[in-house]
Order: structure tokens, then C-alpha cells, then sequence
């Protein structure tokens, strides 16, 4: 793996996590916090949450191939749906509400509820790493069969965390000087990436599929 290629993906994860657009909906269960200590709990949520983020994006990245062995799933096949699903959440970013599709009434009820559980749920999962993440996480792992080539992918995904963790620290200073235009407008610019790639992911695949294709 080359270095732009590890610099590509690390930019790709980042577009896929969206920590800029997820900062309207990490201020607004920031809000629910006591006053007193909400420094202090926005700290450990901010850190739990990006641990749980590390773990899904590592673990995808490690056993991507162990996984689809076990399910008896075909890389092109996984290809295509995990290309499929970063459309759908194109799509969902180009609207300016991304995540909203992904949690149930009953999710964000029980959330707001148990405010220590929105670090996993849903801010974790599946507002930074949902299934197109993880659909494409695995795939890029499966891409990468040399051990030298998975580290530099792990190596994306702590960077990816870091940077998402650096975004959401800043949540309130970024939502200052965006405002929610300004990051309407980068979530829009993101979504073309993540289009972009999900359009790149099927046409591999079905090309993989059926070699007339590529004709």
C-alpha cells in the first residue's frame, strides 16, 4: 500500500464517519446533560465513543476476511451491498439529516433516556461507523491479504479516530464559525465522496461479476 493510497483511505473513512455533520446531533444530546458536569461527561462521552469507533473500524479491518468466510459471502457480492448502502447514506448527507435513517423512535427514546448509552448508541453506532462503514471497512480489508498492508489500513482507522475525535472536541467552536449552513454545505461536499466511492464499489463489483462488463 502506497502512501497516497493510505492517505486516500483515511480521507475516505473520515467522509464515511461525517463528524462534521454529526455535530448538530452530538450538541443536541449534550444538552440533556446537567449543566454542572457537563464538561466532565461530555469529555468521557466524546472518549468512549471514539474507543467504540477504533474497535468497530479495527475489527473490521483485521477479520474482514474471517467475517465473510463465516457468512459464506463473496467479496464482489459484499462489494456491491456495502457500495449500495454508502449511496443510501449519500443520499441521507445530501438532505442535511444524516443518521436520521439509521435510528428507530424507540432508539432515540431509550438514548435520551440513558444519556451514558449515547456514547455506544447512537453516536458510536450507527451515526460515525453504521453498516456502509464497516461493508466497505471489511471489503478494503479483503483488498489487502498482505499483513503489511493491514497494518497501514488499522494505522487509517486510529487516524480516522483521531481526526473524528479532534472534530467532535471542537464540536462547538466548528458549529460557531460553520453554523448549521456551513455544515449543511460540508456534509453535502462529503457526500460526493462517499457517492463517489459507493458507485466505484458497485461497478468493481458487477465488473467482477460478469467479465462482459468490462468489454
Amino acid at each position: 500500500m502506497s502512501w497516497n493510497h493510505f492517505v486516500g483511505i483515511a480521507i475516505l473513512l473520515y467522509g464515511l464517519t461525517n463528524p462534521v455533520g454529526v455535530i448538530p446531533i452530538y450538541l443536541h444530546l449534550l444538552e440533556r446533560l446537567p449543566e454542572r458536569t457537563q464538561g466532565m461527561r461530555a469529555h468521557r462521552i466524546l472518549l468512549i465513543a471514539c474507543a467504540a469507533v477504533a474497535v468497530l473500524l479495527v475489527a473490521a479491518a483485521i477479520f474482514g476476511k474471517q467475517i465473510l468466510a463465516f457468512f459464506h459471502v463473496g467479496l464482489d457480492d459484499f462489494r456491491i451491498a456495502g457500495g449500495l448502502l454508502a449511496l443510501v447514506i449519500a443520499f441521507d448527507m445530501f438532505q442535511a439529516h444524516y443518521g436520521g435513517f439509521l435510528q428507530t423512535l424507540e432508539e432515540r427514546s431509550e438514548a435520551e433516556s440513558d444519556l451514558h448509552s449515547i456514547a455506544i448508541t447512537p453516536l458510536a453506532f450507527p451515526l460515525l461507523v453504521g453498516p456502509a462503514e464497516l461493508s466497505i471497512m471489511i471489503t478494503l480489508s479483503n483488498d489487502q491479504p498482505i499483513l503489511a498492508d493491514k497494518g497501514l489500513l488499522v494505522a487509517a482507522a486510529l487516524l480516522t479516530t483521531v481526526l473524528t475525535m479532534l472534530t467532535l472536541w471542537l464540536a462547538m467552536p466548528i458549529n460557531r464559525l460553520l453554523g448549521r449552513t456551513g455544515i449543511n454545505v460540508a456534509t453535502r461536499v462529503m457526500a460526493l465522496i462517499v457517492a463517489s466511492i459507493g458507485i466505484n464499489f458497485i461497478v468493481t463489483g458487477l465488473k467482477n461479476q460478469f467479465p462482459v462488463l468490462q468489454h
